[in-house]
């Protein structure tokens, strides 16, 4: 099987570099049309991937076409491929966020099979969530397909499509929470007293290790937190202080935002 991507970004790359590491496809079996000239040569010399001068030599070399590229620049590629893409019929995966398969299809001007993807940047490290439909004229076996890729870069997750702006708020969005969360607790540690460095190793290995419990457990979020919290202790101290602070009201703002952002990018 060739894939190709149009496309080799922080979210593109993340994939090819997590797909090439999982030894699910081969290096010589992925091409790339990525107009960053520096960019591409990077991923030619330290992944092997097999640089395409344009879009239609990748769309004739490939069995499936990865769309990488950002909303904004969306529906100008989609115009400058759909003459290729309908002579070569090749199975089409879009991660644009907030472009649906039916807004691709009116793009095309012709029915071809769309699978719709949202991962996140954690791909790299094959521990991507993503999100997968597809539409009418893609078969269930288009979307086993793209499913059995996926899933070489971590877990999948089939979902309505008019829940995708809600996924990606808290799967495609959430990375950057997180590490903005981890900067925090290093940034108290190193206002009492403690070196940064070290206090965002520490504060990385406890979120990680926190995730991977709850993920291992059938608890409640709550039951884990009374479980750490004892009676007048340090950390019912901090969760109260985090409750006094809206901690909590401000990501399921940060979230609303999100969905909404998303949701406003497919009007325009």
């Amino acid at each position: 099987m060739r894939l190709g991507f149009i496309g080799a970004g922080n979210m593109g790359g993340a994939i090819i570099k997590g797909l090439i590491k999982s030894g699910k496809i081969s290096a010589e079996n992925i091409n790339v049309v990525e107009k960053n000239t520096a960019l591409l040569e990077g991923f030619t010399k330290e992944q092997g991937i097999c640089p395409c001068k344009d879009y239609e030599e990748l769309i004739k070399n490939s069995d499936i076409v990865f769309m990488a590229v950002k909303p904004v620049v969306f529906p100008s590629v989609i115009e400058d491929i759909k003459g290729y893409i309908r002579a070569e019929r090749p199975l089409l995966i879009s991660m644009a966020a907030g472009i649906t398969t039916e807004s691709i299809g009116e793009m095309l001007g012709f029915d071809t099979p769309i699978v719709r993807m949202m991962p996140n940047i954690n791909a790299e490290i094959l521990m991507s969530a993503t999100a997968l439909c597809k539409n009418a004229a893609a078969s269930d076996s288009d979307l086993d397909t793209a499913e059995d890729i996926l899933r070489a870069i971590g877990m999948t997750a089939r979902i309505d499509e008019n829940m995708f702006a809600v996924f990606s708020a808290i799967a495609g969005c959430s990375p950057a929470y997180v590490y903005l969360f981890i900067d925090s607790l290093a940034k108290g540690a190193q206002k009492m007293g403690m070196n940064k460095k070290q206090a965002l190793e520490i504060a990385a290995a406890a979120v990680s290790g926190s995730a991977a419990m709850f993920s291992r457990s059938d608890a409640h979020p709550w039951e884990l937190i009374d479980k750490v919290c004892s009676p007048g202790g340090t950390t019912i101290e901090g969760v109260c202080t985090l409750e006094e602070y809206k901690f909590q009201s401000a990501i399921v703002k940060a979230v609303e935002n999100s969905v909404l952002k998303d949701r406003a990018l497919n009007k325009k």
